[in-house]
Protein backbone atom coordinates (compact mmCIF):
# COMPACT_ATOMS: atom_id res chain seq x y z
CA UNK A 1 0.00 0.00 0.00
CA UNK A 2 2.81 2.40 0.90
CA UNK A 3 4.45 1.77 -2.46
CA UNK A 4 1.26 2.75 -4.32
CA UNK A 5 0.99 5.97 -2.31
CA UNK A 6 4.51 7.00 -3.26
CA UNK A 7 3.85 5.93 -6.84
CA UNK A 8 0.71 8.10 -6.94
CA UNK A 9 2.57 11.16 -5.58
CA UNK A 10 5.44 10.63 -8.01
CA UNK A 11 3.00 10.24 -10.90
CA UNK A 12 1.22 13.47 -9.94
CA UNK A 13 4.52 15.37 -9.94
CA UNK A 14 5.37 13.76 -13.28
CA UNK A 15 2.01 14.87 -14.74
CA UNK A 16 2.62 18.38 -13.43
CA UNK A 17 6.00 18.52 -15.17
CA UNK A 18 4.45 17.11 -18.34
CA UNK A 19 1.64 19.70 -18.40
CA UNK A 20 4.09 22.48 -17.62
CA UNK A 21 6.56 21.62 -20.37
CA UNK A 22 4.54 20.27 -23.31
CA UNK A 23 4.05 23.80 -24.67
CA UNK A 24 6.47 26.71 -24.58
CA UNK A 25 5.38 29.17 -21.89
CA UNK A 26 5.65 32.95 -21.91
CA UNK A 27 8.88 33.85 -20.18
CA UNK A 28 8.40 37.59 -19.91
CA UNK A 29 8.72 39.38 -16.57
CA UNK A 30 7.17 37.67 -13.57
CA UNK A 31 5.98 34.76 -15.74
CA UNK A 32 9.56 33.59 -16.09
CA UNK A 33 10.14 33.51 -12.34
CA UNK A 34 6.81 31.80 -11.67
CA UNK A 35 7.49 29.15 -14.30
CA UNK A 36 10.97 28.49 -12.94
CA UNK A 37 9.78 28.18 -9.34
CA UNK A 38 6.92 25.86 -10.27
CA UNK A 39 9.26 23.66 -12.29
CA UNK A 40 11.71 23.59 -9.39
CA UNK A 41 9.04 22.60 -6.86
CA UNK A 42 7.67 19.90 -9.15
CA UNK A 43 11.19 18.62 -9.78
CA UNK A 44 11.94 18.44 -6.04
CA UNK A 45 8.61 16.70 -5.41
CA UNK A 46 9.26 14.22 -8.21
CA UNK A 47 12.77 13.49 -6.90
CA UNK A 48 11.76 13.04 -3.24
CA UNK A 49 8.67 10.97 -3.87
CA UNK A 50 10.61 8.95 -6.46
CA UNK A 51 13.31 8.25 -3.90
CA UNK A 52 10.76 6.90 -1.40
CA UNK A 53 9.16 4.87 -4.19
CA UNK A 54 12.55 3.36 -5.07
CA UNK A 55 13.29 2.53 -1.44
CA UNK A 56 9.89 0.85 -1.15
CA UNK A 57 10.54 -1.24 -4.26
CA UNK A 58 13.96 -2.22 -2.93
CA UNK A 59 12.42 -3.24 0.41
CA UNK A 60 10.03 -5.55 -1.48
CA UNK A 61 12.97 -7.14 -3.34
CA UNK A 62 11.69 -5.62 -6.55
CA UNK A 63 13.72 -6.03 -9.76
CA UNK A 64 15.39 -9.09 -8.21
CA UNK A 65 15.88 -10.41 -11.75
CA UNK A 66 18.42 -7.65 -12.53
CA UNK A 67 21.37 -8.65 -10.33
CA UNK A 68 21.80 -11.46 -7.83
CA UNK A 69 23.79 -9.46 -5.31
CA UNK A 70 21.44 -7.30 -3.25
CA UNK A 71 24.04 -4.55 -2.79
CA UNK A 72 24.66 -4.23 -6.52
CA UNK A 73 20.92 -4.29 -7.22
CA UNK A 74 20.28 -1.54 -4.66
CA UNK A 75 23.05 0.62 -6.12
CA UNK A 76 21.66 0.20 -9.65
CA UNK A 77 18.09 1.04 -8.60
CA UNK A 78 19.16 4.14 -6.69
CA UNK A 79 21.32 5.18 -9.65
CA UNK A 80 18.30 4.67 -11.93
CA UNK A 81 16.25 6.97 -9.70
CA UNK A 82 19.01 9.61 -9.72
CA UNK A 83 19.51 9.40 -13.50
CA UNK A 84 15.78 9.71 -14.15
CA UNK A 85 15.46 12.69 -11.81
CA UNK A 86 18.35 14.52 -13.47
CA UNK A 87 17.13 13.66 -16.96
CA UNK A 88 13.58 14.80 -16.28
CA UNK A 89 14.58 18.11 -14.77
CA UNK A 90 17.29 19.05 -17.26
CA UNK A 91 15.27 17.95 -20.29
CA UNK A 92 12.62 20.42 -19.13
CA UNK A 93 15.27 23.12 -18.70
CA UNK A 94 17.06 22.48 -21.99
CA UNK A 95 13.80 22.64 -23.96
CA UNK A 96 13.52 26.30 -23.04
CA UNK A 97 17.11 27.39 -22.53
CA UNK A 98 20.10 26.01 -24.39
CA UNK A 99 23.50 27.66 -24.84
CA UNK A 100 25.14 26.35 -27.97
CA UNK A 101 28.67 26.95 -26.74
CA UNK A 102 29.92 23.39 -27.13
CA UNK A 103 30.23 22.71 -23.41
CA UNK A 104 27.30 20.31 -23.12
CA UNK A 105 26.92 17.53 -25.73
CA UNK A 106 24.36 18.44 -28.38
CA UNK A 107 22.40 15.18 -27.95
CA UNK A 108 21.16 16.51 -24.62
CA UNK A 109 19.34 19.27 -26.46
CA UNK A 110 18.05 16.74 -28.99
CA UNK A 111 16.53 14.57 -26.25
CA UNK A 112 15.03 17.66 -24.64
CA UNK A 113 13.40 18.72 -27.93
CA UNK A 114 12.14 15.12 -28.31
CA UNK A 115 10.22 15.56 -25.02
CA UNK A 116 12.62 13.41 -23.02
CA UNK A 117 11.06 14.78 -19.83
CA UNK A 118 7.89 12.86 -20.80
CA UNK A 119 8.85 9.44 -22.08
CA UNK A 120 12.09 8.75 -20.17
CA UNK A 121 10.57 9.00 -16.65
CA UNK A 122 7.48 7.21 -17.98
CA UNK A 123 9.63 4.14 -18.71
CA UNK A 124 10.80 4.17 -15.11
CA UNK A 125 7.30 4.66 -13.74
CA UNK A 126 5.95 1.76 -15.86
CA UNK A 127 8.66 -0.57 -14.58
CA UNK A 128 8.02 0.47 -10.96
CA UNK A 129 4.23 0.15 -11.30
CA UNK A 130 4.26 -3.38 -12.67
CA UNK A 131 6.88 -4.41 -10.13
CA UNK A 132 4.57 -3.20 -7.35
CA UNK A 133 1.65 -4.91 -9.07
CA UNK A 134 3.43 -8.26 -9.17
CA UNK A 135 4.75 -7.78 -5.61
CA UNK A 136 8.35 -8.00 -6.84
CA UNK A 137 7.95 -11.43 -8.45
CA UNK A 138 8.48 -11.07 -12.20
CA UNK A 139 8.19 -14.00 -14.61
CA UNK A 140 10.93 -14.21 -17.21
CA UNK A 141 8.44 -13.63 -20.01
CA UNK A 142 7.10 -10.30 -18.71
CA UNK A 143 8.86 -7.84 -20.98
CA UNK A 144 6.56 -4.95 -20.01
CA UNK A 145 8.82 -4.49 -16.99
CA UNK A 146 12.21 -5.50 -18.35
CA UNK A 147 12.14 -3.50 -21.59
CA UNK A 148 11.12 -0.18 -19.98
CA UNK A 149 13.61 -0.82 -17.19
CA UNK A 150 16.68 -1.36 -19.37
CA UNK A 151 15.75 1.25 -21.98
CA UNK A 152 14.99 3.85 -19.32
CA UNK A 153 18.16 3.04 -17.39
CA UNK A 154 20.30 3.19 -20.52
CA UNK A 155 18.90 6.46 -21.89
CA UNK A 156 18.84 8.25 -18.53
CA UNK A 157 22.39 7.06 -17.74
CA UNK A 158 23.54 8.35 -21.13
CA UNK A 159 21.85 11.70 -20.53
CA UNK A 160 23.34 11.95 -17.02
CA UNK A 161 26.77 11.11 -18.42
CA UNK A 162 26.36 13.94 -20.92
CA UNK A 163 25.46 16.27 -18.04
CA UNK A 164 28.62 15.23 -16.22
CA UNK A 165 30.76 15.88 -19.31
CA UNK A 166 29.20 19.32 -19.70
CA UNK A 167 29.64 20.10 -16.02
CA UNK A 168 33.32 19.14 -16.13
CA UNK A 169 33.89 21.22 -19.26
CA UNK A 170 32.13 24.17 -17.70
CA UNK A 171 34.14 23.77 -14.48
CA UNK A 172 37.40 23.67 -16.42
CA UNK A 173 36.47 26.77 -18.42
CA UNK A 174 35.40 28.59 -15.26
CA UNK A 175 38.64 27.64 -13.52
CA UNK A 176 40.69 28.81 -16.50
CA UNK A 177 38.76 32.08 -16.60
CA UNK A 178 39.34 32.59 -12.86
CA UNK A 179 43.05 31.93 -13.27
CA UNK A 180 43.22 34.37 -16.17
CA UNK A 181 41.38 37.01 -14.15
CA UNK A 182 43.67 36.48 -11.16
CA UNK A 183 46.74 36.83 -13.39
CA UNK A 184 45.26 39.98 -14.87
CA UNK A 185 44.58 41.41 -11.40
CA UNK A 186 48.07 40.48 -10.20
CA UNK A 187 49.63 42.09 -13.26
CA UNK A 188 47.53 45.21 -12.74
CA UNK A 189 48.50 45.65 -9.10
CA UNK A 190 52.11 44.75 -9.83
CA UNK A 191 52.25 47.56 -12.38
CA UNK A 192 50.43 49.92 -10.03
CA UNK A 193 52.96 49.22 -7.27
CA UNK A 194 55.89 49.60 -9.63
CA UNK A 195 54.49 52.88 -10.94
CA UNK A 196 54.07 54.17 -7.40
CA UNK A 197 57.71 53.42 -6.57
CA UNK A 198 58.96 54.93 -9.80
CA UNK A 199 56.89 58.08 -9.19
CA UNK A 200 58.30 58.50 -5.66
CA UNK A 201 60.45 61.65 -5.46
CA UNK A 202 63.46 62.22 -3.16
CA UNK A 203 61.55 64.93 -1.29
CA UNK A 204 58.64 62.58 -0.58
CA UNK A 205 58.48 60.86 2.84
CA UNK A 206 60.51 57.65 3.08
CA UNK A 207 57.55 56.17 4.98
CA UNK A 208 55.64 55.81 1.69
CA UNK A 209 58.17 53.27 0.37
CA UNK A 210 58.19 50.85 3.30
CA UNK A 211 55.30 48.63 2.20
CA UNK A 212 56.90 48.18 -1.23
CA UNK A 213 60.13 46.89 0.31
CA UNK A 214 58.53 43.76 1.77
CA UNK A 215 60.01 40.42 0.75
CA UNK A 216 56.53 39.41 -0.38
CA UNK A 217 56.47 42.07 -3.08
CA UNK A 218 57.47 41.31 -6.67
CA UNK A 219 61.25 41.39 -6.94
CA UNK A 220 61.41 44.37 -9.29
CA UNK A 221 59.07 46.40 -7.09
CA UNK A 222 61.01 45.50 -3.98
CA UNK A 223 64.42 46.23 -5.45
CA UNK A 224 63.24 49.58 -6.80
CA UNK A 225 61.81 50.51 -3.38
CA UNK A 226 64.97 49.48 -1.53
CA UNK A 227 67.12 51.46 -3.94
CA UNK A 228 65.05 54.59 -3.36
CA UNK A 229 65.03 54.05 0.42
CA UNK A 230 68.81 53.72 0.55
CA UNK A 231 69.16 56.82 -1.62
CA UNK A 232 68.10 58.88 1.39
CA UNK A 233 71.26 60.24 3.09
CA UNK A 234 70.22 58.99 6.55
CA UNK A 235 67.83 56.21 5.59
CA UNK A 236 68.62 53.95 8.55
CA UNK A 237 68.18 56.74 11.09
CA UNK A 238 64.95 57.75 9.37
CA UNK A 239 63.61 54.18 9.62
CA UNK A 240 64.66 54.00 13.25
CA UNK A 241 62.70 57.17 14.03
CA UNK A 242 59.63 55.68 12.34
CA UNK A 243 60.01 52.55 14.48
CA UNK A 244 60.06 54.70 17.61
CA UNK A 245 56.80 56.39 16.61
CA UNK A 246 53.61 54.70 17.86
CA UNK A 247 51.81 55.87 14.72
CA UNK A 248 54.21 54.32 12.19
CA UNK A 249 56.07 51.46 13.89
CA UNK A 250 54.02 48.66 12.29
CA UNK A 251 54.87 49.78 8.75
CA UNK A 252 58.57 49.50 9.55
CA UNK A 253 58.02 45.75 9.93
CA UNK A 254 57.64 45.60 6.14
CA UNK A 255 61.23 46.70 5.69
CA UNK A 256 62.82 44.90 8.64
CA UNK A 257 61.42 41.53 7.56
CA UNK A 258 63.81 40.60 4.76
CA UNK A 259 66.02 43.70 4.56
CA UNK A 260 69.03 43.91 6.82
CA UNK A 261 70.01 47.09 8.59
CA UNK A 262 73.61 48.08 9.17
CA UNK A 263 73.27 48.59 12.93
CA UNK A 264 70.74 46.05 14.25
CA UNK A 265 71.77 46.72 17.85
CA UNK A 266 70.17 50.17 17.58
CA UNK A 267 66.84 48.65 16.56
CA UNK A 268 66.31 45.91 19.13
CA UNK A 269 65.06 48.06 22.02
CA UNK A 270 62.64 50.18 19.90
CA UNK A 271 61.47 46.99 18.18
CA UNK A 272 60.75 45.35 21.54
CA UNK A 273 58.88 48.47 22.67
CA UNK A 274 56.80 48.37 19.50
CA UNK A 275 55.55 44.92 20.50
CA UNK A 276 54.14 46.48 23.67
CA UNK A 277 52.24 48.99 21.53
CA UNK A 278 51.06 46.17 19.27
CA UNK A 279 49.59 44.23 22.22
CA UNK A 280 47.85 47.37 23.48
CA UNK A 281 46.42 48.09 20.01
CA UNK A 282 45.04 44.55 19.74
CA UNK A 283 43.40 44.77 23.17
CA UNK A 284 41.86 48.14 22.38
CA UNK A 285 40.54 46.98 19.04
CA UNK A 286 38.99 43.87 20.60
CA UNK A 287 37.35 45.98 23.30
CA UNK A 288 35.96 48.60 20.91
CA UNK A 289 35.08 46.49 17.87
CA UNK A 290 31.53 45.48 16.97
CA UNK A 291 32.55 43.07 14.23
CA UNK A 292 35.42 40.75 15.05
CA UNK A 293 36.26 38.04 12.53
CA UNK A 294 38.84 35.24 12.41
CA UNK A 295 40.92 37.33 10.01
CA UNK A 296 40.60 40.67 11.86
CA UNK A 297 44.28 40.85 12.85
CA UNK A 298 45.78 39.25 9.75
CA UNK A 299 46.69 42.74 8.49
CA UNK A 300 48.53 43.77 11.66
CA UNK A 301 51.88 42.67 10.20
CA UNK A 302 52.53 40.31 13.10
CA UNK A 303 54.10 37.76 10.76
CA UNK A 304 56.45 40.47 9.43
CA UNK A 305 57.46 41.34 12.99
CA UNK A 306 58.24 37.75 13.92
CA UNK A 307 60.14 37.23 10.68
CA UNK A 308 62.23 40.33 11.34
CA UNK A 309 63.10 39.15 14.85
CA UNK A 310 64.22 35.75 13.58
CA UNK A 311 66.14 37.06 10.59
CA UNK A 312 68.30 39.75 12.20
CA UNK A 313 67.40 40.75 15.76
CA UNK A 314 67.86 37.61 17.85
CA UNK A 315 70.82 37.43 20.23
CA UNK A 316 71.23 41.20 20.32
CA UNK A 317 70.90 41.51 24.09
CA UNK A 318 67.10 41.92 24.15
CA UNK A 319 64.61 39.19 25.07
CA UNK A 320 61.56 39.48 22.82
CA UNK A 321 59.84 36.38 24.23
CA UNK A 322 57.85 38.00 27.10
CA UNK A 323 56.36 40.68 24.87
CA UNK A 324 55.44 38.15 22.19
CA UNK A 325 53.67 36.17 24.93
CA UNK A 326 51.71 39.35 25.66
CA UNK A 327 50.69 39.51 21.99
CA UNK A 328 49.47 35.93 22.28
CA UNK A 329 47.47 36.78 25.40
CA UNK A 330 46.00 39.86 23.72
CA UNK A 331 44.77 37.68 20.84
CA UNK A 332 43.31 34.93 23.01
CA UNK A 333 41.95 36.54 26.19
CA UNK A 334 39.50 39.28 27.08
CA UNK A 335 37.10 38.58 24.22
CA UNK A 336 33.52 39.81 24.76
CA UNK A 337 31.00 37.00 25.24
CA UNK A 338 29.49 37.47 21.78
CA UNK A 339 32.93 36.82 20.23
CA UNK A 340 34.11 34.09 22.60
CA UNK A 341 34.15 31.45 19.84
CA UNK A 342 36.36 33.53 17.52
CA UNK A 343 39.84 32.16 16.86
CA UNK A 344 42.11 34.77 15.31
CA UNK A 345 44.26 33.16 12.64
CA UNK A 346 47.03 35.65 13.44
CA UNK A 347 47.49 33.77 16.72
CA UNK A 348 48.65 30.66 14.86
CA UNK A 349 51.87 32.31 13.73
CA UNK A 350 52.47 33.63 17.23
CA UNK A 351 51.96 30.13 18.68
CA UNK A 352 54.44 28.68 16.20
CA UNK A 353 57.05 31.32 17.05
CA UNK A 354 56.61 30.75 20.81
CA UNK A 355 56.97 26.98 20.37
CA UNK A 356 60.13 27.45 18.36
CA UNK A 357 61.68 29.77 20.96
CA UNK A 358 60.31 28.13 24.10
CA UNK A 359 62.78 28.35 26.95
Amino acid sequence: MVGYIFFFITALCYLGIALLTTSKPSLAGDDSMGYGLLLLYLGIGFALSGLFLTITVIAKDGFDWTFQLAGVRTAVLLSFWLFVGLTTFFCAIFRLEWHDDGLYPSFLHGLALAHGQLWIPLLWLIACFFTLLTNGTVPVSILMIKVPFWVGLGVSALFSGGLLVGYLRDSIRTAEANVAQQIERDDYWHQQNLNAVIAHKPEDPLFQLLSYSSRFQADDVRQAAIAKIKAYPHWEADILELLKDERTYADVYYFLDGNRVEHPEKFVTPLNQSIVWLSAAIKADIKNSNNLQNWTFDSYKIDRLLGAIDNQFMNQGVDFYPNVVNVKQALTTGLPDRFKDIHFTAADGVDEWLRKHKK
